[in-house]
């Protein structure tokens, strides 16, 4: 009898242990919750949530009509990677300090505006997919591919690009890049073999191995904007990347090759752009955001 009044104590006992121990537990977690700070999140009028990370060194809020798809977060696998370590990948929890890699969104050339899902300019967007795409006129939008860069270690300029590309054209394709005597917009002009074929002698018709390059550099000679355009065909598209220092990131846009002589004014825009999602360490809004009625 004594025995078992004894092993009922030391259940007891161990019983009141376990309790007063996850009443720490539970203390400890509810203390270190209580120190975490609160982020802000923003919503559309919609009650969609902006997307939020660091990119280019500062925390952005990304209205979540803007993107086009998803954002990609540093360490993020692949779209289409399908490898074991890729089903394990657990990203960390998603706060203003969290790296971006990339992500889209649409911007129209005519007037500097993103296209927002559910608002007027997706409507506008849409119209002109209908209507200007199957006549063959301009189609006012850039497709717009903004990169994070993380590396401190790279340049940024296209000074290697250009040189890589000039290298590659020569080896490959035996021909030389020329720099045109006349300035396009602007733009330092590099015509592949001056415009003539070398294997026929007649004027140029190949937008693939030689598409015209357009280049801007500033006054320590680095190459900022770096630009490829078709030159042949109903429509000419151009390839126009750039970097913005002041965060620092790369984009690439893509648009009809007639909205070229708008490259000033596209880079200072969608700089701007950028500029109206960057918010406060704790998410607090600095100016009107860019696509957020």
């Amino acid at each position: 009898m004594k025995s078992i009044f004894k092993l009922y104590f030391k259940l007891i006992c161990l019983s009141c242990l376990l309790l007063l121990a996850g009443c720490d537990d539970g203390k400890q977690a509810s203390d270190k919750a209580a120190q975490q700070p609160v982020l802000a999140r923003h919503q559309d009028r919609f009650g969609r949530y902006d997307s939020i990370g660091n990119l280019g060194g500062k925390p952005v809020s990304i209205p979540g009509g803007v993107v086009f798809t998803w954002v990609r977060y540093i360490g993020d696998p692949g779209d289409f990677d399908s490898s074991k370590q890729a089903q394990k990948y657990q990203r960390p929890p998603i706060t203003y300090q969290l790296p971006i890699d990339s992500f889209g969104f649409q911007y129209r050339l005519t007037d500097g505006a993103v296209m927002s899902y559910r608002e007027q300019t997706e409507e506008d967007y849409l119209r002109d997919n209908r209507t200007l795409i199957p006549q063959g006129k301009p189609f006012p939008w850039g497709y717009t591919i903004v990169y994070n860069i993380v590396d401190p270690h790279q340049p940024l300029n296209f000074n290697k690009a250009l040189a890589d590309e000039l290298q590659a054209t020569k080896k490959v394709w035996h021909f030389d890049y020329f720099e045109q005597p006349q300035k396009v917009h602007g733009l330092t002009f590099f015509k592949a073999n001056n415009g003539i074929d070398p294997r026929t002698n007649q004027p140029w018709q190949d937008n693939i191995a030689g598409p015209d390059i357009l280049i801007s550099k500033n006054a320590q000679g680095e190459i900022k904007t770096y630009i490829q355009c078709d030159f042949i065909g109903d429509v000419q598209s151009c390839t126009h990347e750039f970097y913005i220092d002041s965060m620092p990131v790369v984009v690439d846009i893509s648009y009809d090759r007639i909205y070229l002589e708008k490259w000033r004014q596209t880079e200072k825009n969608i700089a701007g752009i950028l500029d109206s999602w960057v918010v406060t360490d704790k998410g607090a809004l600095i100016k009107k955001q860019a696509g957020k009625v």
